[in-house]
This record gives C-alpha cells, structure tokens and sequence, in this order.
C-alpha cells in the first residue's frame, strides 16, 4: 500500500487537535473583551456627573460659581464671598496665609482713616499701620490721622507720627458742634468715592497679618455689602459668638495681686503660658455689677492694677464672667469690663498658641467655605471696618449723630445692603467707655511686648520719648 494514502488521514487525525487550540485562544480573546467591557462600563457609571455652564443653567437656572482666586482681582457676584481653608497639624480649620497668599488688585486705592484722640492707645495701632503701608509690602496707600481732639500733647504726637511714613496723612478735624458727633471726619476725610476706606478707632491693639487684605477683598467680593467689619476682639456684637466657637477660656482675676507679676513694658512679658494656674478654692464669681467685691474693695474705682491668670480648667468657663454674654451691641460684653478683660487674655494665649482659626465662622465644603457671618440688621460697633468712598458720600447727611447706627441698622435697611463680618480678619479693640477698668489691668503692657518683640522690634513710637525730644526718631521696618 502506498503510505501516501495515509497522509490525509492523519490531516483528518490532527483536526481534534487544532480546534481545541483556536477554542483555546478564543476562549482568552473572549475573557478579554468581556474584562475590558466591565472596566468601560464601570467607569461610566461611576464617574461623577460633569454639566456644562449651559445645560446647567437649563436645569437649575444658575451657573456654578468658578473657582475662587485670591491672586486676581475676582468677578463681582451678588453671592457672599468664599475663602480657601486648609486643615492644619492642629486639627482646627486655618487660613494658610503662606499657601494662599493675597495679591492687592490693580487699579485698586485703599486708605485708612484713624478716628485718632489718644496717644497712650495709638502707638500700638501705628506700629501694625506701619508694617501695612504699600511702601512696607502691604496693602494701605495712606493713612489719614483724622485728629477729633483739643488735648496739645495729643496733636503734637499726632503731629509727629503723621512725619515718620510718606504715606501717613495729618487731619486736624474742628468739631464746633457736638451733635454732629463724627460728620466733619466723614466729611473732610472720606473724600474719593471709588477708594476702598478702612475706618478704624485709635485704640486697636493688634491687627492679624492678613487681617486688612481680608476684609478688603470680602467687601470687593461682595456688591451688596455696605460695609465689612473685621472679626474684633471685643466687639460687644461678637463677644458672644467668640464664646460659643471656643475662642474665650476660663481666665479669672489674680485678686490679691503682687506688683512685681505684673507685665510691664520694661520685662518684656505677655504670654500666657508663662502665667501660673489659679489655685484657689471653689471659683465663686459675684454679680458683674459687684465684681469689685473680689478685691476687698467697696467701690470699683479701687480696684487695684491686677492680671488675670487662666485657670486651666474648662469646666469652669461657665462660671467665669464670659458665661454672661449676650448677642447685643448695648449687652453685657459692653456694659461690664470683665468680660473684656477676659477676651483680651484668651487673645493673647490663641495668638501665642497659633489658634486664631478658633475665630474662624467657617461653613460649607471643604473646597470652598463661606467666612462671613452676616448682621442681618443687628447693630454691630464699627471698631475696625471698610467701606467705600461712595457709599459714605451718597450718605453723608445721614451721619450725623450717631454714625454707627446709620451704617449698620439704619442705611442697610433703607438701601437693602448687607453688614458683613469677615471672621478670618482679626483684630482686638482694647475698651469702650464703661470698661475704665481695663486700664486697672496689664493687658496694654502685654499687647506692647508683643508687638516690640514680634511686629515691629524694638521701633514702637512711644508718646513720652517722641514728646520729649524734637528729634524726629528714624523708623526701622
């Protein structure tokens, strides 16, 4: 037989063989589609929906607002500003002034005006001025001291500062009738209407880094908004806000006080960690209109100079003089010194801990967080605000009296405007007229060896040296 016959028999043998290896190979080709086919599919049905602005628009009637910038002068939109929070090592949501840093729009003037009488007080406020003026890095194009005073020492100190900075400004302001309270300063002073102005009292004693730029570009962010109040330490509005986001903690009066604790400007002392711990019996506070009684005095004037020491227990916050705060520009956080003296430590132990962000009124996500608390027609002390030129022009007979009445209840009803505060900007207002008792304290002495050590070192322009010499002293940055 010829064995050629037997080739295409094996031909048909190795049949079995062949098809199971393409079965093979397209069993793998087939799992592969079917894997790619699941990944595809996955991914589309679980990707987060993305709109664009006009499909957007068709189904909810608004555009979603860009992405906040902090680098260029941002659109107007009738919406409350945001700012950029970041979480910190500390767990408590912060401003990263490093990682965010504010750039001052073009084409954009901002002036201070100080409502400038007391020269003991204002040294402080010059010092952080300084460091905020355009020719420093900051964001102020000058500084007006409008002078609303007849005491000699005071104009000529006034005098001297207004010598020390190109961008400082001197406006001696005649108040020939008393009851047009400030008018002749919002006259003579708030004179360009497309300037951004940031009025301010004599008295503030500290001013956050980032404080003016904040609460400049929340006014710029907002249309609506009249004006813009920074977040200020005693403040009677906020002084119960402040209590409730935990910024205040248990201080209580040193009542058997040693003159040789006490900060001065000499030792250099001001923080709160250095501070020993009360170590008394059971806290007992009195009522705040006998707080006196805690000194073994009979009348208030006689308390002696004293400091306040934290007690280092929280559980007694509710029994110190901050437990009797109320949201009311005429409440308690005005009528009693305590309860400032109270926020002015905390201030001062936050800023040593690097916690202002317990300040901070944040809400929304966490892209994005609304810091901006609104009035909403309370009336608030306008201690450290910004407003712009036009608004106080347009308004100008309305101010007479009392200003901060009109501007904060008054107009934003009449003109439908809102009152903000930007709580990212800080600052600390020392005293109102019923808190006398403050300077019975070593708070003013511990706000000056903080700023000579930390702001402006070794450079404050104290009143009795600048007083008592004609020698205009140089000013180091």
């Amino acid at each position: 037989m010829d064995m050629s016959d037997f080739k295409s028999l094996r031909r048909w043998g190795d049949l079995p063989r062949k098809i199971s290896h393409c079965s093979r190979m397209t069993y793998m080709v087939f799992l592969a589609f079917c894997g790619l086919f699941l990944v595809s599919l996955s991914w589309v049905l679980l990707r987060p929906p993305t709109l664009d602005s006009s499909s957007l628009e068709n189904t909810t009637g608004k555009v979603p607002a860009a992405a906040p910038t902090v680098a260029h002068l941002p659109t107007p939109t009738p919406e409350l500003s945001s700012v950029t929070i970041h979480q910190s090592d500390e767990g408590t949501s912060h401003v990263d002034h490093s990682a965010t840093p504010l750039v001052k729009p073009d084409g954009v003037r901002i002036v201070g005006v100080v409502f400038y009488g007391r020269r003991d007080r204002s040294s402080l406020l010059e010092c952080y001025l300084r460091k905020n003026l355009a020719s420093f890095g900051g964001w102020l194009d000058e500084v007006i001291w409008a002078a609303n005073t007849e005491d000699a020492d005071d104009l000529s100190y006034g005098e001297h500062i207004a010598g020390t900075a190109d961008e400082y400004t001197f406006l001696p302001i005649k108040n020939e009738n008393k009851d047009d309270g400030y008018l002749n300063i919002y006259t003579h002073a708030f004179t360009e209407p497309d300037t951004i102005y940031v009025k301010m009292d004599d008295d503030i004693v500290f001013i956050d880094q980032s404080a003016i730029p904040r609460v400049v570009m929340t006014l710029i962010n907002n249309p609506r908004a009249l004006l813009v109040s920074s977040n200020v330490v005693n403040n009677p509005a906020l002084g119960w806000v402040h209590y409730h986001m935990g910024a205040v903690h248990p201080y209580v009066p040193e009542v058997r006080p040693d003159s040789d604790n006490l900060a001065t400007k000499e030792n250099g002392v001001w923080r709160a960690s250095d501070l020993p711990s009360w170590s008394g019996a059971e806290w007992e506070m009195p009522e705040l209109d006998h707080f006196f009684s805690l000194f073994g005095v009979n009348d208030r004037a006689n308390v002696p100079v004293h400091r306040w020491i934290p007690t280092r227990d929280l559980s007694l916050l509710y029994k110190t003089p901050v437990a009797k705060s109320e949201y009311n520009a005429f409440g308690n956080n005005l009528l009693f010194w305590p309860l400032a003296a109270q926020a002015h430590y905390s201030l001062l132990q936050n800023i040593e801990e690097k916690r202002l962000g317990r300040y901070f009124m944040v809400h929304g996500s966490d892209e994005e967080a609304v810091s901006t608390w609104d009035m909403r027609g309370s009336r608030i002390s306008i201690n450290f605000m910004v407003i712009k030129g036009k608004d106080i022009i347009d308004n100008l007979p309305n101010l007479k009296g009392d200003d901060e009445n009109q501007l904060t209840v008054e107009l934003p009803a009449s003109l439908n405007r809102a009152v903000l505060v930007e709580t990212t900007s800080v600052v600390a207002h020392f005293s109102f007229g019923p808190q006398k008792n403050l300077a019975k304290t070593d708070i003013l002495a511990r706000y000056h060896n903080y700023a000579n050590q930390n702001i402006c070192p070794n450079s404050i322009l104290e009143p009795e040296i600048l007083l008592a010499t004609d020698k205009m002293p140089g000013v180091d940055a």
